[in-house]
């Protein structure tokens, strides 16, 4: 627990050294985490041709860690990870459930014993994941996801006194359950904590004369960790539409990506602009609305028109303006700049509009 402790401390000195960002980077991405793995004790069942019995089976913590390669495709994000875990076997014990005298007789044996098994067992994890970002024009993203492939498992165990010796590899079945946050840096490095469930299926093989079924085991694993999105260029700028009118007001257009409420470079400068203009302005109240295309549900657009409206507010109050000046609303995809037919993903209409009076 003592390395828990460590990554953790290390993690949240780093946020909290950090000045915020609200934006986060999209496309190929690298990342690596460490920290601890817990297994669950597992039960081992044997049998021989004189006893039949079972072992219940406890491991001590210890040290985990991960790589992994992915693309961020925005709100959604997959990668190809590697993982690595060792267990030292802990307290075990054994009960024999019956014991053969010769072939013709066969007696109760109910005797539990603790045994001091010296070994481990220790799992190279090759896994595929897809993550779900829930993203809030924050620098906090949570995320949620999961993952199957393969665990390569190896253990070596060993207890002399009660013939126990076996050592045997497998490859087993695995799947895994993900949820953590991000912090996002810059908008394209970012620190995660995460715990993952790590589950395998059980294993049957025959050591010597004895054949040995482990149930499936689990894993808990908290991590600590980065990951680097890479820009192999910026998008095209957006355009902006900068529209006086008779009344005196002036506005702004700020375009996202598909399903995102990230602010893009092109996007913050956008917004930076309007900043400008509304303290040079000296304006009285800035509306801002948000937009969404028409690809969604009504709800789900809705309430991702009001995320993209809270990030343009958030970076305008980071550019200088006062808060209290600010109005947001959303209005879904009711209003589009572009008509389209439903279902249509069309750029202009992923948008805030920055209006100052």
């Amino acid at each position: 627990m003592k390395i828990l402790t460590v990554c953790a401390a290390g993690a949240v000195a780093l946020l909290l050294a950090t000045p915020g960002m609200a934006q986060q980077a999209t496309g190929l991405y690298l990342g690596a985490g460490a920290g601890v793995n817990i297994r669950q004790d597992q039960k081992w069942n044997f049998n021989d041709p004189r006893t039949d019995g079972h072992a219940d089976v406890s491991f001590d913590a210890a040290p985990a860690g991960n790589i992994y390669a992915g693309y961020d495709f925005g709100s959604i994000r997959a990668d190809i990870e590697g993982s690595f875990r060792r267990n030292d076997v802990g307290t075990t014990k054994l009960s024999y459930d019956s014991f053969r005298l010769n072939r013709f007789i066969t007696v109760p044996a109910a005797n539990d014993v603790r045994v001091d098994v010296k070994g481990h067992e220790q799992t190279v994890g090759l896994m595929a994941n897809v993550y779900y970002d829930f993203e809030f024009g924050s620098p906090f993203v949570p995320y949620v996801g999961g993952g199957v492939g393969v665990g390569f498992n190896t253990w070596k165990v060993k207890a002399k006194d009660f013939d126990i010796d076996f050592d045997y590899s497998s490859p087993l079945f695995a799947y895994q359950g993900i949820a953590g946050v991000s912090y996002y840096i810059t908008p394209n490095l970012a620190a995660n904590v995460e715990y993952r469930y790590f589950g395998e299926s059980d294993a049957e093989f025959t050591s010597g004369s004895t054949r040995i079924k482990l149930d499936a085991p689990a894993n808990h694993t908290v991590l600590a960790g980065i990951k680097y999105v890479f820009d192999f260029g910026a998008p095209a700028a957006e355009p902006v539409a900068e529209t006086p009118v008779d009344t005196g007001q002036r506005s702004y257009l700020v375009f996202f990506d598909f399903d995102s409420s990230r602010l893009t470079p092109e996007a913050r400068s956008i917004v930076a602009s309007a900043a400008t203009d509304a303290l040079r302005g000296q304006s009285t109240r800035i509306d801002v609305t948000g937009h969404t295309d028409r690809s969604g549900t009504d709800s789900y657009n809705q309430a991702l028109s009001v995320r993209r409206g809270e990030a343009v507010r958030r970076e305008l109050v980071t550019d200088g303006v006062a808060d209290n000046l600010i109005i947001v609303r959303g209005v879904g995809e009711s209003d589009p700049l572009v008509p389209t037919a439903d279902g249509v993903r069309e750029p202009q209409n992923r948008r805030v509009e920055i209006v100052m009076n």
